[in-house]
């Protein structure tokens, strides 16, 4: 059969109206078109309306549908477990993009927009751990806070705040992932599948076979929902604060004082900027122990005689409470008309009903559960308990989630292992400016990879390596 014979014979429809499919197909290819290195596009997009399916029905059922019900725990097993395919598709099709130097001239923006939605996923990934509502959320979450007050951006990006971070994970960065993949598509669709970039690597036009392309696409989405249903989504509860004071009510007290006295973590934070610009003794101690006072529960207003003494006498109050907070018999100040000492033990009671979380929680719902999980925080909580899970910043840099183990199933987040290696080796953590200077050198990456095909020499780098040969080599059957 000729190639003209062939052309007439395997052209698109020409009915009088051509349907999307036709429009939207590749129906001829280079003769290494039809082999798996490039359908990892297709199966991207498989990944990627999956995740959609499975993220809509989740935000419709709600988080304790997702958390405890059977069906609902498998639907955020599958969820997770696409994400971990759509990433681990998304990165050989950029290995391919690569290593056949597909990115060349006419064809650098298709590389640009892959690139950039592959930033914007590895950001989603983030936001959408934010939202599931166990300990892993409430670490991230953290964390997430400290990287982006690193960058500077902390006034605008508040990942403690569930409200911003479902509307970021929900709408605008999914609505940006489908633009720019709508863009990276029609570029390639009108372009082609790339040629080689050598002159001696063979090749002849062949037809399109669409069939296998569904074949591998079923086949992903048949093993995602076996390993969903066999390994599902870690969960490890959320920590509340009446849990802490349950089990170890003096640091809870040691807490409030040291937000009363502006010591904690919270209230010297290094980079004043929001989320952490709010006054930790009004927050904490002053607004919780008034809604107590309001209640008619309590006869005198320590506060109020607090506000009424000398500075002084206050500094010499707040110490006394230090005092008190470290004694192991605190009878001894069954009589003090300490009213820092009367505050903080009106409230610690509190703690231990949840009463206080709630007060906290209330005082300004537009944040949500910033002011919990900044306690959380100055207690040493999420680092302590992160730790034990051995996903602690220090020790694998947000690759871990609360599986216990690390070579348990599901893995982790496995594309932020470059992040956690150098995290270890520049010892960022504990460094003063430790995540100004990552998410600087992240948005340096991130800004390469994105560029890539305009660096001259660096843009020349696939040239010399053997992949690309390998990827493109033709595997069409002899005629």
């Amino acid at each position: 059969m000729d190639d003209d014979q062939e052309t007439q014979e395997y052209s698109p429809r020409t009915n009088s109206f051509k349907t999307l499919v036709d429009k939207v197909y590749f129906h001829r290819l280079p003769s290494y078109g039809n082999s798996i290195f490039y359908s990892l596009g297709f199966m991207a997009l498989t990944s990627l309306v999956l995740l959609a399916i499975t993220g809509i029905l989740m935000g419709f059922m709600g988080q304790s549908w997702w958390l405890y019900s059977p069906w609902g725990v498998f639907t955020r097993s599958v969820h997770l477990w696409t994400v971990q395919a759509f990433i681990f598709i998304l990165i050989l099709h950029i290995l391919v993009g690569f290593s056949t130097s597909g990115f060349r001239a006419p064809r650098r923006m298709v590389w640009v927009f892959g690139a950039i939605i592959f930033s914007l996923v590895i950001l989603q990934t983030e936001f959408g751990y934010g939202l599931r509502g166990d300990f892993s959320s409430q670490f991230r979450a953290v964390s997430g806070a400290d990287f982006w007050n690193g960058a500077y951006l902390g006034y605008w990006l508040n990942p403690l705040n569930y409200t911003q971070t479902l509307f970021i994970h929900v709408i605008i960065i999914p609505l940006a992932i489908f633009f720019l993949f709508l863009l990276h598509y029609i570029l390639e669709h009108t372009y082609g599948i790339a040629k080689p970039f050598r002159k001696d690597v063979p090749y002849k036009m062949v037809v399109a076979d669409h069939r296998v392309l569904f074949i591998r696409g079923g086949a992903l989405v048949g093993l995602i929902l076996a390993l969903s249903f066999f390994f599902h989504s870690p969960y490890v509860p959320a920590v509340k604060i009446s849990d802490i004071a349950k089990t170890d009510s003096s640091l809870v007290t040691k807490t409030l004082l040291q937000e009363f006295d502006h010591t904690s973590d919270t209230a010297t934070y290094f980079d004043s900027i929001d989320p952490y610009t709010f006054d930790t003794r009004q927050v904490y101690v002053v607004a919780p122990y008034e809604q107590y006072i309001l209640s008619g529960k309590g006869a005198n207003n320590a506060w109020t005689l607090f506000q009424n003494k000398s500075a002084l006498a206050q500094k010499a109050d707040i110490k006394e409470a230090y005092v008190f907070s470290d004694a192991t018999n605190t009878s001894t100040f069954a009589s003090s008309t300490n009213p820092v000492i009367a505050m903080i033990t009106t409230l610690t009671p509190m703690t231990k009903s949840g009463l206080y979380e709630s007060l906290i929680n209330e005082e300004k719902p537009s944040i949500n559960n910033t002011y919990l999980l900044r306690f959380l925080t100055d207690m040493g909580i999420p680092e302590k308990k992160a730790s034990q899970l051995n996903m602690s910043t220090e020790q694998w840099g947000m690759t871990k989630d609360e599986t216990g183990s690390v070579w348990k199933l599901p893995p982790g987040s496995w594309w932020l292992l470059p992040l956690a290696v150098v995290n270890t080796v520049f010892d960022l953590p504990n460094k003063l400016y430790g995540d100004r200077d990552a998410a600087f050198s992240l948005g340096f990456l991130l800004l390469i990879f994105i560029l890539f095909p305009y660096i001259p020499y660096l843009n020349r780098l696939p040239e010399i390596l053997p992949f690309g040969r390998f990827i493109q080599k033709d595997r069409s059957p002899p005629e």
